[in-house]
């Protein structure tokens, strides 16, 4: 038994035998997922599937700052908002753009999900006669929320899913209108750090 101790420790011993070159450390730290700075997305996805509006090519684009107070610890940084402002193009249906805070948490060092909440302004369809293929926001502004599950892809670049929402909460729909129901568009954005 005092044989197989004596190996088992000298084992880290065989391990470092040579010498190491004079600018190299023993000691490695671990790797942490870089701090978010400006990062510009753009992509797209569909529109409000199995809805109104439903199936329509949505382009996105959105600029979030860096954290507006650094942190090291990743879990505390999670609730330190970075600011957005972006907007969602549909071709054929409801734009709108926004601007707010989105929330990211590291899940690893390669992985991160998202929280996004925003005040937004439209150009849908608010009146009483609305198109059957069109959908009915009821008034003019609104918010935008948002959950992201993102992947690092590099230092600078990541690829972000996003599930988005223009709600239309405290708008009330004209008489004869269908009530008030805002887009939700499925998509993917590509990020690139700053």
């Amino acid at each position: 038994m005092l044989l197989l101790a004596s190996c088992l420790l000298s084992v880290p011993s065989w391990a470092q035998s040579g010498p190491l070159p004079p600018n190299v450390s023993s000691y490695a730290p671990a790797t942490q997922a870089p701090a978010p700075g400006w990062e510009a997305r753009i992509g797209g996805g569909v529109a409000n599937p199995g809805g109104r509006e439903g199936g329509l090519l949505n382009i996105g684009g959105e600029l979030l700052t860096p954290r507006i107070v650094p942190l090291s610890d990743r879990f505390a940084a999670a609730f330190i908002p970075r600011f957005n402002i972006g907007s969602s193009i549909n071709l054929n249906g409801t734009r709108y753009a926004y601007a707010g805070a989105t929330w990211t948490f590291d899940i690893g060092r390669d992985i991160f999900v998202e929280a996004s909440l925003a005040a937004a302004l439209h150009d849908g369809k608010t009146g009483a006669i609305i198109p059957v293929n069109r959908l009915s926001l009821g008034c003019d502004t609104g918010t935008r929320e948002a959950a992201a599950l993102g992947f690092r892809l590099s230092d600078r670049w990541s690829l972000v899913t996003s599930l988005e929402h223009f709600s239309t909460a405290g708008c009330s729909g004209q008489p004869g209108a269908p009530s008030p129901r805002g887009p939700a568009n499925f998509g993917a954005k590509l990020g690139y750090t700053f």
